[in-house]
C-alpha cells in the first residue's frame, strides 16, 4: 500500500533538489527562491509529521548545525586557498537539507556529496579529456544527491543509517 504523505514529501524534495542540481550544473548558482521553497517545505514536513521522524526542533537544529558547519568549512578553505572555495548557495543547500533530515544526517550528506562530486568531476574529465579539478566544480549536485539519498535511505529504513542521537548505554 502506498502512503501518500511520504510520497508527497519525497516528490517535493526530489523535484526541488533535481531542479537545483540542474541549475547549478548549468550556471554555477543555487537560486535563493528555490532554496527557500526547499527549506519551507522541509520545515512544513517536520511540523506536519516528517516521514523520517524528524521533529520540528530537530529540523531547526539540523538547519543551524549544517549551516554553521558548512559556513565554517567555506571560511576555512577559502582562507587556505586565498580565494572563495565554496559559494553561499552550498551552505544554504546543506542548511535546507538539515530541515528535512535533522543534524545527524550531516556526515551522510557530506560523504555522499563529496564522493559524488569527485566522481562527477572524474567522469567529466574523462569525457572531455581535460582535468576538471583544475577549474571550478559545482558542489550543489553532489550535495543534492546526498540529501536525497539520505532521505530515501531513512524512508526505507536502511538499518545502519540513524538520524537520531545515540542514546547512552
Amino acid at each position: 500500500m502506498i502512503h501518500l504523505w511520504p510520497l508527497a514529501c519525497l516528490t517535493t524534495l526530489a523535484a526541488c533538489l533535481v531542479w537545483l542540481a540542474i541549475i547549478d550544473l548549468r550556471t554555477g548558482y543555487l537560486p535563493d527562491p528555490l532554496q527557500a521553497a526547499l527549506a519551507l517545505s522541509g520545515f512544513a514536513a517536520a511540523l506536519v509529521g516528517s516521514p523520517v521522524s524528524i521533529s520540528w526542533q530537530a529540523a531547526l537544529a539540523g538547519a543551524a548545525v549544517n549551516g554553521l558547519v558548512f559556513w565554517g568549512l567555506r571560511w576555512l578553505v577559502s582562507r587556505l586557498k586565498g580565494r572563495e572555495a565554496m559559494g553561499l548557495g552550498d551552505v544554504k543547500l546543506v542548511a535546507a537539507g538539515g530541515l528535512w533530515l535533522g543534524p545527524f544526517a550531516l556526515p551522510y550528506i557530506m560523504a555522499a556529496g563529496g564522493l559524488l562530486t569527485l566522481a562527477g568531476a572524474g567522469i567529466a574529465g574523462l569525457a572531455t579529456g581535460k582535468p576538471v579539478w583544475k577549474g571550478e566544480m559545482p558542489l550543489g549536485p553532489g550535495l543534492a544527491a546526498g540529501i536525497l539519498g539520505t532521505f530515501i535511505a531513512a524512508l526505507v529504513g536502511v538499518p545502519w543509517l540513524s538520524l537520531a542521537p545515540l542514546s547512552p548505554p
